[in-house]
């Protein structure tokens, strides 16, 4: 496991109690089940949970939450992202608890060895409590939970440096802790922070009263770096190139993805709330049914807007349907692609879309999800890029199925010019986020930076301009669109900046990361202090009596 997670620096005593005690809590029940029905499904289960554990880090980069084990209903929709995840070093997980089994199965224990195995219960017990309250309980007690090095806050803030520190129990009671809600403390420092962050948001409108629609299309596992890129005399992404070179549209290249446990959910998240993720898993699967968000949809409502969502999912994925409801959305448009998930499923949607857009009682606000980019998996798609002789299999699948996507952006962009839906429009074309697939592993580079992470913003008709070649947030993206829509009056104004008052220049990931050309450290610490009061905000429900 240690290997996998790509972890260094294990020579240290502490670092072994701590795996020593992962590993014994581990097998602690099997001591105390004595019936083979009993045993072997719970090695099979711990099995599974740690394999688990590798595959989420291979997609994600970070630990999984424990609130995810009840994400099962996602997996039809991840498949192919865990398949793309397995390795054949993951037999060395499987093959000890494989022999394991299957010595069980075959051995006949003596009545005596079944006396000593009573015996030792006692002592293996008591030596695994002994162990794992060492290795954690002093760090969960002696440090104050506002503190850094609070492992808590580790986990909150750098996941996989504090499983390294601290080991895996301590990652579990870190987990349940989080859960447990927030005190007054953190409530009143939140509350402080969202007035101030009000209070850098004037509330002055900046476009006229023309109310035109806002059309979304939140473009799955879309990345800034193809754009542009060209590969055997075949443009990867000729309707964007072309949107790109036009002055007329607003083109943020280097808009840096915030997306956590959620993916796709938090995505959306940060678009429709200004909210940034919960510091461990997804906010739609834990408060999307119960909390109250402030949201784009809302703030639109109140100037007469009617608020849809259109996906190719089915809307129970990530419990889209109760969280877009919460969000505002008003009517959910599910399986657009027929049901049929597929690098082809986007111009399905986009075909499927367009009636129902020409029906709306305008004005309107439609998000658009799209579906092929979500792996990069073998596909029949034609394409050019086939014959270009790149060796990753993988990078070239995501560069092809990115070529299509675009292909179905430009007619989806067509069409709406035949109907005459785009010039009293406003299309926002932007990635959900990053794919698997970043820009070190098509340049053949090892290490993932952050830059290679960007996602591109496209705002075609924008009546606002604004700089755009400094960094941005993708919490930086809410805000903007209340500007955008003239809903500048809406009284929260998300956790980010709009880029058509205020640029910093800088923008931070969840485990503290900095891209940007701004180093001043007090914008630099307010923008990770962001990430901590955003989570504060949805474990307390904070908006509940506001809106």
């Amino acid at each position: 496991m240690n290997s996998i997670w790509e972890f260094r620096g294990f020579n240290t005593l502490e670092s072994q109690i701590h795996r020593l005690a992962d590993a014994m809590l581990l097998a602690l029940p099997a001591w105390g089940l004595r019936r083979r029905r009993w045993l072997l499904p719970y090695v099979a289960v711990a099995t599974l949970y740690l394999l688990a554990d590798v595959w989420y880090y291979r997609n994600y980069g970070t630990v999984m939450p424990l609130s995810s084990l009840r994400l099962v209903y996602n997996l039809p929709t991840i498949g192919n992202s865990v398949l793309l995840s397995l390795r054949t070093i993951d037999l060395l997980i499987l093959l000890p608890p494989l022999l394991f089994m299957g010595w069980y199965a075959l051995s006949r224990m003596h009545e005596k060895a079944r006396k000593r195995k009573k015996r030792g219960i006692g002592g293996f017990f008591a030596l695994s409590l002994l162990l794992i309250a060492i290795t954690t309980a002093p760090r969960f007690l002696l440090f104050n939970l506002q503190e850094l090095d609070n492992p808590c806050r580790r986990f909150q803030t750098e996941p996989i440096r504090a499983l390294r520190e601290y080991g895996l129990t301590s990652f579990w009671i870190a987990q349940v802790s989080l859960a447990k809600g927030c005190s007054d403390e953190e409530i009143e420092l939140a509350a402080r922070c969202v007035e101030e962050a009000e209070r850098r948001h004037p509330r002055t409108q900046l476009v006229g009263a023309e109310r035109r629609n806002l059309i979304i299309i939140l473009t799955e596992s879309l990345c800034a770096w193809p754009i542009g890129l060209e590969i055997g005399g075949s443009e990867v992404t000729p309707t964007l190139n072309a949107l790109a070179r036009d002055t007329t549209v607003l083109y943020f290249p280097r808009v840096l993805p915030q997306v956590k446990d959620g993916r796709s959910s938090d995505a959306q998240l940060l678009l429709n709330t200004g909210l940034l993720p919960l510091a461990s898993g997804a906010a739609s699967g834990i408060y999307g049914s119960t909390n109250t968000f402030p949201s784009l949809p809302k703030a639109l409502k109140r100037n007469g807007y009617t608020s849809v969502t259109l996906m190719c999912d089915n809307k129970t994925v990530w419990n889209q349907d109760a969280t877009s409801r919460n969000f505002g959305f008003e009517r959910i448009y599910e399986r657009l692609c027929n049901g049929r998930l597929n690098p082809k499923s986007d111009s399905t949607l986009f075909v499927r879309v367009l009636p129902i857009l020409e029906e709306l009682p305008g004005p309107f606000y439609a998000q658009i999800v799209t579906f092929s980019g979500h792996d990069p998996v073998e596909n029949e798609l034609e394409s050019p890029i086939r014959e270009a002789g790149i060796a990753d299999r993988d990078v070239m699948n995501y560069l092809i199925i990115t070529q299509y996507v675009d292909r179905c952006i430009g007619r989806f962009i067509e069409s709406l010019r035949q109907t005459g839906l785009y010039d009293n429009s406003i299309v926002v074309i932007v990635g959900d986020h990053d794919s698997t697939i970043s820009r070190n592993r098509y340049e053949g580079r090892a290490r993932r930076t952050l830059e290679d992470r960007y996602i591109p913003l496209f705002i075609l008709n924008a009546p606002l301009r604004a700089e755009t070649d400094k960094v941005i947030a993708q919490s930086d993206i809410y805000p903007s669109l209340l500007d955008l829509m003239g809903a500048a009056d809406y009284p929260f104004h998300g956790l980010g900046e709009s880029v058509f008052r205020h640029q910093s220049d800088c923008a931070a990931d969840f485990a503290g990361g900095w891209v940007g050309g701004n180093t001043d450290d007090s914008v630099r610490r307010q923008r990770l202090e962001a990430w901590r009061i955003s989570d504060i905000l949805l474990r307390s429900d904070y908006f509940a009596e506001r809106f």
